[in-house]
């Protein structure tokens, strides 16, 4: 019998519990979907299941962005109650009362002094009539710019969902690597011993066996400490994207209302793109600023009426005071303005023109972001399923080559090559995993399916129109639908 035989045989009565339990480790841990779900089923146990939907609505009640967004918005609202205050008119209320001690003679200042007191109130109401289209201009862009911001709490709902979802996907693959880390560094623990206890009782290792799998293993725990620092980091900008820290998560499935062909994805993007909407309507709005810029050459008309009243303070006689009633229609037509008014529509017309080519590029930029989240969700489906097919083959692989191992027909660098192969699918296939939900988030906001109507059907959503209608005619008279068809034709 061979000295290799022999110490096989030996092994078999001296090591058999330890080597039993070895090969017990490795083969559960050559099952990696195995293994994680009986981590996550623990974790369970421990923590209620947290999905993303529950992320994505926690977002939405209470994430600083949106809210911020939302708030911005209504204050833009307010920019169109300030345009239309044009056509609206004033009313203003003074009053004095004056005290005058004088010489009675202002030349020689020697014939005694006079003293004189009043009060005077007016109230002046003024009306515009005719701005010259200035008025008229100024609120068809600020009717634009209000849709358009309407549009950009669009793209800022969809910008924070989207950082939810990258967010809770990162947590989950980062978890599950960090298991799959902690696993491998269990079995290549034992693989150390179990190594090292064949090259002590003369068995089929060597020092150079024994020193192999103390490096790999020495790399695993690098590894490991290194996934532990990325989930921490993960950890970190879920809570800050949530506001609450992460429970044990779930793998999401696909989104139901995603669109089934690129085709379809294109004519979406076309149609509902919130970016794309948001540069067609401030395109409107910079339009009607060099309107605004040329009804400044245009003549102006106002009506203004002054009632006064003005009497003795002291004493106090109402019926000795005297009525001032003083109506005034005013015609301004600017003549010379040192060039301003012609700069003012170069400077508009330049800036309409900049916002023509944001417009295209928001188009562009549509439909590269379809193409590519496209092409990535297409190419993720592809490596899911080809990353699962891997890690069963390199799983069962491992598996064969520990049976092996125990009869000494693979050595114990072939163990460690299978285990690293099995270790890097699994962590593909969470990659993978994690890509193709991200992509599938872009491909959604760029089509502007990613809002809370598709996401949170049973979530109230904030509907920005109510707080319009709520302030749109604050401040409104009867007359001023008069008074716009009036100045419309400037």
């Amino acid at each position: 019998m061979s000295r290799t035989r022999r110490a096989v045989l030996l092994l078999g009565g001296m090591a058999a519990a330890q080597l039993a339990q070895v090969a017990q480790t490795r083969t559960s841990q050559a099952a990696p979907a195995q293994t994680l779900q009986a981590a996550q089923t623990d974790a369970r146990r421990a923590a209620p299941a947290e999905t993303l939907r529950d992320a994505l609505a926690a977002a939405y009640r209470g994430n600083p962005m949106l809210r911020a967004a939302q708030a911005n918005q209504r204050a833009t609202d307010e920019t169109e109650v300030q345009a239309r205050a044009g056509w609206r008119p004033t009313v203003s209320v003074t009053a004095t009362s004056n005290y005058v001690r004088e010489p009675a003679d202002i030349v020689t200042y020697q014939a005694g002094t006079i003293e004189t007191n009043y009060n005077d109130a007016a109230l002046d109401v003024r009306q515009p009539l005719y701005t010259g289209g200035r008025v008229s201009n100024a609120v068809r862009g600020a009717e634009a710019r209000v849709r358009a911001g309407r549009q950009g709490l669009r793209v800022t709902e969809a910008q924070t969902f989207q950082t939810v979802i990258v967010a809770y996907m990162d947590v989950l693959r980062d978890q599950r690597i960090l298991g799959i880390r902690s696993a491998d560094l269990d079995v290549l623990a034992r693989q150390v011993k179990e190594t090292g206890l064949r090259f002590k009782l003369g068995a089929a290792a060597t020092r150079t066996d024994v020193a192999q799998a103390e490096a790999q293993r020495q790399q695993a725990v690098a590894a490991r400490a290194a996934a532990e620092a990325q989930l921490a980091a993960s950890r970190a900008s879920f809570r800050a994207a949530v506001g609450t820290p992460p429970g044990t998560l779930e793998q999401p499935g696909t989104f139901a209302f995603c669109p089934a062909s690129l085709e379809e994805a294109l004519r979406l993007a076309d149609a509902a793109n919130p970016g794309v909407a948001q540069g067609a309507l401030l395109a409107d709005a910079s339009k009607a600023d060099v309107g605004v810029a040329r009804s400044a050459a245009f003549p102006t008309v106002g009506l203004e009426g002054v009632v006064g009243a003005i009497g003795p303070a002291a004493p106090l006689h109402t019926h000795a005071y005297e009525r001032d009633i003083t109506v005034t229609l005013t015609v301004t037509q600017p003549l010379i303005a040192g060039g301003m008014i012609d700069s003012q529509i170069r400077q508009a017309k330049d800036r309409d023109e900049a916002a023509k080519a944001g417009l295209e590029q928001a188009a562009r930029q549509a439909l590269q972001m379809v193409t590519t989240s496209w092409s990535q969700l297409s190419s993720g489906k592809l490596q899911i399923q080809a990353g699962e097919a891997q890690v069963e083959a390199a799983a069962l692989a491992l598996r064969g080559y520990q049976a092996e191992y125990r009869y000494g027909l693979r050595t114990t660098l072939d163990l460690l090559i299978a285990d690293q192969d099995l270790r890097a699918a699994q962590i593909s296939l969470e990659q993978s995993r994690h890509d193709t939900i991200v992509a599938e988030a872009a491909l959604l906001a760029a089509v502007g399916r990613l809002e809370v109507g598709f996401l949170l059907p049973a979530t109230p959503p904030y509907n920005p129109q109510e707080e319009y209608r709520r302030v749109k005619l604050d401040g409104s008279v009867p007359w001023e639908g008069a008074i716009r068809a009036l100045d419309h034709g400037g």
